[in-house]
């Protein structure tokens, strides 16, 4: 069976929806925005994605909506292919999906449709913005082809997928 064809994410990056097919996830984006697109090691990377979860989602059988999606988690994934042939296996990281300061050099940070800052992304109707910003420190990056994914949850019986990206690119480290 062959491979289907991957759908790009609008806006200016290099993301295509996947794993989870776009028709399956339950957010509807606007644009996701990578700056700078290709990610280059050792800069500041910015991620804007903009979107919301349309009014007319059957009902997502949250306990309090008012407080927005809080059980949704938020799944990073990394892997690698060198020029060697080696390859490095897929590494995750699954989180809760709210506004996080991780570290000085990476924040996530979740805003409603009037851009005011909230913990937990808002339920169905409204604009939700995300920024990301990152860091991959050169010194410690192997260079090779980098697939990055993100797979976020609703939390809910059924695992909906809110959105899920994957990104693939070239990236030069100090490490061979």
């Amino acid at each position: 069976m062959a491979e289907a064809e991957k759908i790009r994410v609008c806006g200016h990056n290099n993301a295509t929806y996947g794993p989870v097919p776009k028709d399956e996830q339950l957010f509807s984006v606007e644009f996701l925005e990578i700056v700078p697109t290709p990610i280059t090691a050792d800069r500041v990377v910015f991620l804007y994605l903009h979107g919301w979860i349309p009014s007319e989602t059957p009902s997502l059988n949250i306990k309090s909506p008012d407080l927005g999606l809080i059980n949704a988690t938020l799944k990073l994934s990394s892997s690698a292919k060198f020029p060697d042939g080696s390859s490095n296996p897929s590494k995750s990281l699954t989180i809760p999906f709210k506004s996080t300061i991780f570290n000085n050099a990476a924040h996530l940070v979740i805003r409603d449709e009037s851009g005011k800052q909230v913990d937990y992304m808002p339920t169905t109707g409204s604009d939700v913005l995300l920024d990301f910003d990152f860091r991959i420190p050169r010194i410690f990056l192997r260079t090779g082809e980098w697939t990055f994914q993100v797979d976020a949850r609703l939390g809910d019986e059924g695992d909906t997928c809110l959105f899920a990206f994957e990104s693939v690119q070239w990236l030069e480290g100090e490490k061979s």
